[in-house]
C-alpha cells in the first residue's frame, strides 16, 4: 500500500518511513512487506525492525522487467518461441535480485518477498511450462540466499496460482502471498489447495471485497478470522489496496477477523 494512502490514520505530514511504522502499530500488525525499490525502504526497514515488526524484504522478480522493457506481449510471445533465449536474459538479472536480497537479510528482514505476477483471476498469465521449467529454477537461486540465513522466502503473484503451486513449494518457497484480484471464494480455493501440500498463504482481505465497504468489510473479516482456525494462514491484504477508504476497510475487517479467530 503506497505511504499516500495511509492518510486516514497517519498524518500526511509524516514522512514516508515513519508513515508506514506508525500505521503498522495502528493496525497492530505483526509483519509488513516492504518494497526494497522504494527511496524510503531502508529506513522503514530499521524503523520497523527496531519496533518489533518483521520485514518482508520484498524484490521485484526478474521476468517483469524485461517484459516492462521490451512490451508485455512482445515478451510473453518471447517465453513461447524463443525460451532460451528468454532464460538468458532473466538469469542475466538474476545476480542483481541475489545481492538486494543478501543486503535486506544482512539489514534484518525477517524474510524475502519475490513479487512476479504469474496469473491472472481465470488462470496463468505466462505459459506454465516456462513459469516450471525456466522461471522456478531461477527463483530458486534467491531461495538458496535466504536459506543460508535461515529466513523464509515468498512469492508473490496475483490470480489463481493453484497451477502451479507445486512448483513453488518444490522450488522451496515457504509461502505464497496470493490471490489478488480475486474475491474471498477464489482466495479460499487457493488456500485449501496450497494448504493440502504445505505450503503456508499470506493473504485472504481481499481488495475486491474491501473496495465494497464496511459492511462487505465485516463479512470478510468474519470469514477470514474463521479460515485461519484451519492454520498455515498469515492475513494480510493482497497488495491492491490503494486509498485511505480502503484503508479504513482493511482496519475493520481485521477488528472482526481478531474476533473470529478467538
Amino acid at each position: 500500500m503506497p505511504p499516500v494512502a495511509l492518510g486516514g490514520i497517519v498524518p500526511d505530514t509524516v514522512e514516508p518511513a515513519q508513515a508506514v511504522l506508525r500505521a503498522c502499530q495502528e493496525l497492530r500488525a505483526a509483519f509488513a512487506f516492504v518494497p526494497s525499490w522504494e527511496p524510503w525502504a531502508e529506513n522503514a526497514l530499521i524503523a520497523l525492525v527496531d519496533a518489533g515488526i518483521s520485514v518482508f524484504w520484498t524484490l521485484e522478480g526478474p521476468l517483469w522487467p524485461i517484459l516492462n522493457a521490451g512490451g508485455v506481449a512482445a515478451g510473453l510471445r518471447q517465453t513461447l518461441t524463443d525460451a532460451e533465449g528468454m532464460s538468458r536474459r532473466i538469469e542475466s538479472g538474476l545476480d542483481a535480485v541475489i545481492a538486494r536480497a543478501r543486503h535486506g537479510l544482512e539489514s534484518g528482514a525477517a524474510g524475502i518477498v519475490l513479487a512476479e505476477d504469474l496469473a491472472g483471476s481465470e488462470g496463468p498469465l505466462v505459459a506454465p511450462d516456462f513459469a516450471i521449467e525456466r522461471l522456478m529454477p531461477a527463483y530458486a537461486e534467491v531461495v538458496r540466499v535466504a536459506s543460508e540465513f535461515s529466513s523464509p522466502t515468498i512469492l508473490h503473484s496475483d490470480g489463481d496460482t493453484r497451477w502451479l503451486l507445486g512448483a513453488i513449494r518444490r522450488a522451496g518457497f515457504t509461502a505464497i502471498h496470493g490471490g489478488g484480484g480475486l474475491d474471498f471464494d477464489g482466495f479460499e480455493r487457493l488456500f485449501w489447495a496450497a494448504k493440502a501440500i504445505d505450503l503456508a498463504v499470506i493473504g485472504g482481505l481481499q481488495s475486491i471485497e474491501l473496495s465494497a465497504g464496511l459492511a462487505r468489510a465485516e463479512v470478510l473479516g468474519s470469514r477470514i478470522g474463521l479460515l485461519t482456525r484451519a492454520g498455515g494462514l498469515l492475513v494480510a491484504d493482497d497488495g491492491g489496496l490503494t486509498t485511505a477508504r480502503e484503508l479504513s476497510a482493511l482496519s475493520h475487517a481485521l477488528g472482526v477477523a481478531r474476533s473470529a479467530a478467538g
